[in-house]
């Protein structure tokens, strides 16, 4: 399945993401950016979505209608099934290109970040090997020490050592030759043929050093803090769950049978996002706030010319 995340639609984020970096050498304000604006760029797509859902939930009773009167006929059912649809111009599928769209890129910007964090993360304990506490600086973000580890309270803030190995064999492809010999020739990594890929005496003493100089340690090397408060990841799941409820308000006949998707979609964010790096929540979170407000902006449109349509039909009919 890594080819969902490694992919030439990731390449291409890397490629958007650092371009973007170039100009605000910010992470996180460039993470941001770059979401709204791939959300901008569904806007036409998203659109079409809600139009097709508010026209298949205004048709829904004449659907439940054409279920019980041609409940003994399956063909004849669906028959009359597609009949409606052309009649009022509705087409079920059309609904599936949101999601079709969303979930590669929710890949993409997966692979685009562990790609991100593994460049990140080597060249600061280069930087810091070579260049000594000028280079102990941490990526901080907000309540979070390192930018490129999950915000939990169960992620260091630096990798261990078999996470480190972990981490480097599940992103290799963003892991060149040249990283591994410098990092080799620093006594981070050192690799056998019996034992393979192995941590470096050196990887100790080098994290620890840069603990200390960022006070997330004390004199002896013991850790005081962990990597984050698990917020971003409580934040990303709550913002999904408001957007799908509001979502399937619009459509009550359908939001009956999407009972396990309101819960799962939701938790499934909290673990990916608890797992994850913190850039990629903060990208997943952003989206989803962004999907929020577009919702809730569409709600209020939508009910404004509802309300006018049913205010010029009544005038109408006095």
């Amino acid at each position: 399945m890594d080819f969902l995340s490694n992919n030439f639609i990731t390449d291409f984020f890397v490629m958007v993401l650092k371009g973007v970096y170039g100009l605000f050498h910010d992470y996180s304000v460039t993470i941001i950016i770059v979401t709204v604006l791939v959300r901008l760029l569904m806007l036409p797509a998203d659109l079409r979505q809600k139009n097709s859902a508010r026209k298949m939930a205004q048709i829904q009773p004449m659907i439940e209608s054409l279920k019980k009167r041609y409940a003994n006929n399956p063909q004849q059912l669906q028959k009359k099934q597609q009949e409606l649809f052309k009649k009022e111009g509705v087409k079920p599928l059309s609904g599936c290109l949101p999601l079709l769209i969303t979930m590669p890129i929710f890949f993409a910007f997966f692979g685009a970040m562990r790609v991100l964090a593994a460049e990140q993360t080597m060249g600061l304990l280069l930087n810091a090997k070579h260049l000594g506490e000028a280079a102990y600086n941490l990526p901080q973000w907000l309540w979070v020490h390192n930018f490129w580890q999950p915000d939990s309270m169960l992620s260091p803030v630096m990798p261990s050592a078999s996470e480190l190995i972990s981490f480097l064999q599940t992103n290799a492809a963003a892991v060149t030759p040249q990283s591994l010999h410098m990092m080799a020739h620093a006594d981070i990594l050192n690799f056998s043929v019996t034992n393979g890929l192995q941590i470096g005496s050196g990887y100790a003493d080098l994290t620890s050093a840069i603990l200390k100089y960022n006070h997330l340690a004390d004199a002896a090397g013991n850790v005081l803090y962990t990597n984050g408060w698990f917020i971003l990841p409580l934040l990303a799941g709550a913002s999904l769950f408001v957007q799908q409820k509001l979502t399937m308000a619009q459509n009550p006949q359908a939001a009956g049978n999407s009972t396990f998707m309101l819960w799962f979609f939701p938790l499934f964010s909290v673990w990916i996002c608890a797992t994850a790096n913190t850039a990629f929540s903060l990208y997943w979170l952003f989206a989803n706030l962004y999907a929020l407000g577009q919702t809730v902006v569409l709600n209020w449109i939508y009910k404004r010319r509802d309300a006018k349509e049913k205010r010029v039909v009544t005038e109408e009919a006095t």
